[in-house]
């Protein structure tokens, strides 16, 4: 692929500080999809509609054969950084497609509420949220890092740090290393 180019721009709907953009992929990118699919490990992957949706630091960004659309975007140049490191992604991993294993499932993202139920749920508000709920909807949409929760590295939550750390890994978020340390009686 060589060129991704942003064909509109409009105000986000989410969020009407940012943009929402279109933009156009010179190259048909069906094929390298599925590879995506294993490389990104919290994408959304649907076979059968050739789409693949992430969260990158907030953005929903969602890739067709032949377009990308993104939202929650702090402004033009925010979006060609974010087509910049897209097309980069897609090219390295299409080159490495012979080593890779295709995946075809569809992946979904964490729940909020599957993350609530994990955190202490006492709104302490030393995360900067308003609530355990408004953090795990931060947290769920990866806005903020687990880290920020001070509270749920006491040795009182030490049974729902280790359920939240797997759930987490295992849906594909990024964990901090400062979060791996969590057995360590803090």
């Amino acid at each position: 692929m060589q060129e991704i180019k942003i064909v509109g721009i409009l105000p986000c709907l989410a969020d009407p500080e940012k943009i929402r953009f279109h933009a156009v992929i010179d190259t048909d990118i069906s094929e390298v999809l599925p590879y995506l699919n294993r490389a990104l490990k919290a994408a959304i992957y649907n076979h059968q509609a050739h789409t693949l949706t992430i969260v990158k630091e907030g953005r929903l960004i969602t890739l067709y054969p032949r377009q990308v659309t993104a939202g929650k975007i702090q402004d033009e140049k925010d979006a060609r950084q974010i087509l910049d490191w897209l097309k980069n992604f897609i090219n390295e991993t299409y080159q490495k497609r012979e080593t890779m294993e295709p995946d075809y499932q569809r992946h979904q993202r964490l729940g909020v509420l599957e993350i609530y139920k994990l955190l202490p749920g006492i709104n302490c508000r030393e995360c900067g949220q308003a609530s355990c709920l408004s953090f795990a909807v931060k947290l769920c949409q990866e806005e903020v890092e687990i880290t920020k929760c001070k509270r749920i590295f006491l040795a009182d939550y030490t049974e729902k740090r280790k359920m939240l750390f797997t759930l987490l890994k295992d849906s594909g978020y990024l964990v901090p290393q400062a979060f791996h340390q969590t057995d360590e009686g803090k």
